[in-house]
């Protein structure tokens, strides 16, 4: 499979699930459920994203940032473990966004090499992060968390005693189409991950192809 079938295979229904069945708590999800959280994180996502664009006409990630007070500070002294674990973080106490310089400037090469790096060049790749964090903030301090805007998940189940948990995935699902509609970019910020396990030789194309054709299969039926 080339880069263009995978791009044009790599759906936001697609990918969102994919985000979904990342989740601690997937599968207890019912199966008639799974469209309910998919769809409706992305609608979150999109609505967030209507919200800033409006409000915010003409300004770039980083003016929209700075509007809101939020500090964006890049970090250059990062261990080797930390490399690609911490691209970037959303600091609640300290209302900052930090920025992993290390890890961007790891995946621009490894992007280079998969000749993607027209899709995802250093500033690309830092303001996907700084709008995924952006919408974390905002889930924070202005629309509340995704995943309380859910139903929860029941884990455990024994008589009348039952155990509920969030799906905190939901978060990533909505961050993600939130990023793509602020920046207006023609793919779904999630690719970025495929792009690194093939590059990294974990997973190769055939595999990602049999995968989400089995993720649309699940789409389809549910």
């Amino acid at each position: 499979m080339s880069n263009k079938r995978l791009e044009k295979m790599c759906t936001d229904e697609i990918l969102s699930l994919a985000e979904l069945k990342e989740d601690l708590y997937f599968k207890k999800l019912p199966e008639d459920k799974i469209k309910y959280y998919v769809y409706e994180s992305m609608k979150i996502g999109e609505e967030a994203a209507k919200k800033i664009i409006c409000s915010n006409p003409n300004k770039n990630i980083r003016d929209i940032c700075e509007d809101k007070k939020i500090k964006i500070e890049l970090k250059t002294d990062e261990y080797d473990f930390e490399i690609i674990q911490m691209r970037g973080k959303y600091d609640a106490i300290e209302k900052k966004i930090l920025l992993y310089d290390k890890s961007i400037k790891w995946l621009e090469d490894e992007f280079k090499k998969m000749k993607v790096d027209k899709m995802f060049d250093y500033e690309t790749i830092a303001e996907i992060h700084i709008a995924h964090e952006l919408f974390h903030y905002l889930e924070i301090e202005e629309i509340d968390y995704v995943y309380d805007k859910l139903d929860k998940a029941v884990v455990f189940k024994m008589g009348p005693i039952k155990k509920n948990y969030p799906i905190v995935k939901t978060s990533d699902i909505a961050a993600h189409i939130f990023c793509k509609n602020v920046l207006n970019l023609p793919f779904n910020p999630k690719i970025m991950d495929y792009y690194y396990l093939i590059g990294k030789g974990y997973i190769d194309f055939d595999y990602l192809e049999n995968y989400f054709r089995e993720l649309d299969e699940t789409l389809k039926c549910n």
